[in-house]
């Protein structure tokens, strides 16, 4: 399983050293969800969904990043 971000309107998604491929199998893989989004949250990435990508497509996830977590002050987050 990978979690990865996809920008919403180009569907690229973040690769190493910052680069956004159209290739999943080239994009950063973060452990978990809540890594992504302190990542995102860090950055300031306002359009851009998880992606969680198995070996069977078939079980492939696509979730819109929760606005109001990822807008919140990053001391707030934990509340």
């Amino acid at each position: 399983m990978k979690v990865l971000l996809q920008n919403i309107q180009t569907k690229h998604y973040f690769g190493v050293l910052g680069v956004w491929t159209e290739n999943p199998n080239l994009a950063y893989h973060f452990r978990h969800s809540d890594q992504a989004l302190a990542f995102a949250r860090k950055n300031n990435l306002s359009e851009v969904q998880f992606v969680v990508k198995f070996e069977d497509p078939q079980w492939r996830q696509v979730v819109q990043r929760p606005v109001l977590v990822v807008s919140l002050p990053p001391q707030c987050a934990a509340y």
